[in-house]
């Protein structure tokens, strides 16, 4: 028993090291590529052999000199400013509603909200741009929708959507399913209001919950691409860094410079900067993270 638990032990460790490997391989290859040379990177075969530091320096300076990469990153960090009060707040109250409080038909209505992230967001693509498009009062349409662009072209079509998230309820409630209703009682009892109840006695008990929906959110705004993209097409507006990093990725991708080579390590500087505060707000947050994610799952 002993020998197979230790060969299984070999095995699985063997896995992990290899799955571990793959999946940094990508990140590795970018990184490693950043301190190449335009001509040296073609003489690339399974991984680049750095060069000079310099070739790092100099391709992260060009990108930081780029004049589009500060607005977007400032109206990125507004925009997952906003969806975090927004959502966190909506989803809190939402939780809570469907975990402490007792109304008519509840449990269908909470089914018909957890239905909704079975919908393929991919699939509500064509509906949501005809929407916002043919929005009422908006961008010149009338009271019927018609004669303008509604929400295309226009700066708020980045904070009117996703204001609501079901995932987000449905993890502030099961974790206030493991959470006593004593605390509200007593509440209740000595005069706090139903938001008191909500945000003074409840809230603070659910950090690990909020870290995760914050750490989501701003991942989620950071790496967001298809739908600025679909929405935002005039050529004169500020977009989330998000597109602008494939954008100024594609700059140096599909334009051949000097020599006639493309500079793909200006693209690799660019895929590797975007990279850096994901992961920093997932590497500073990790404990809170996997405690959000756990919580409610045992009792």
């Amino acid at each position: 028993m002993q020998v197979v638990k230790k060969s299984d032990k070999i095995v699985s460790h063997v896995i992990l090291g290899l799955g571990s490997l793959i999946m940094l391989y990508p990140f590795a290859f970018a990184l490693l590529g950043t301190f190449k040379s335009v001509e040296g990177f073609y003489e690339v075969s399974f991984i680049p052999v750095p060069e000079s530091p310099a070739y790092l320096f100099e391709n992260v300076a060009k990108i930081l000199k780029r004049e589009e990469i500060l607005p977007s990153v400032l109206l990125t960090l507004v925009r997952f400013a906003w969806y975090a009060f927004f959502v966190t707040g909506t989803s809190i109250l939402a939780g809570y509603v469907f975990s402490k409080v007792n109304f008519r038909f509840k449990k269908t209505a909470f089914y018909l909200l957890m239905s909704s992230m079975m919908i393929p967001g991919v699939a509500l693509l064509i509906p949501q741009y005809i929407l916002l498009s043919r929005f009422p009062l908006v961008g010149g349409n009338d009271v019927l929708g018609k004669g303008g662009t509604g929400f295309l072209d226009n700066p708020a079509i980045l904070f009117v959507t996703g204001l609501f998230s079901a995932y987000n309820i449905f993890l502030v409630r099961q974790a206030l399913e493991g959470i006593g209703n004593e605390y509200k009682e007593a509440a209740e009892i000595d005069g706090a209001s139903f938001l008191s109840v909500v945000f003074r006695i409840y809230m603070p008990m659910l950090k690990p919950v909020i870290a995760v929906m914050v750490i989501q959110l701003f991942i989620g705004q950071w790496n967001d691409y298809l739908f600025p993209f679909l929405f935002l097409s005039s050529g004169e507006l500020t977009k989330p860094i998000g597109v602008v990093s494939v954008n100024i990725q594609s700059d140096y991708l599909y334009t051949a410079g000097s020599g006639g080579l493309m500079n793909y390590p200006l693209v690799m500087t660019m895929a590797v900067l975007m990279m850096i505060p994901p992961v920093a707000v997932y590497v500073a947050f990790q404990k809170y993270f996997v405690e959000g994610l756990t919580v409610g799952g045992v009792k």
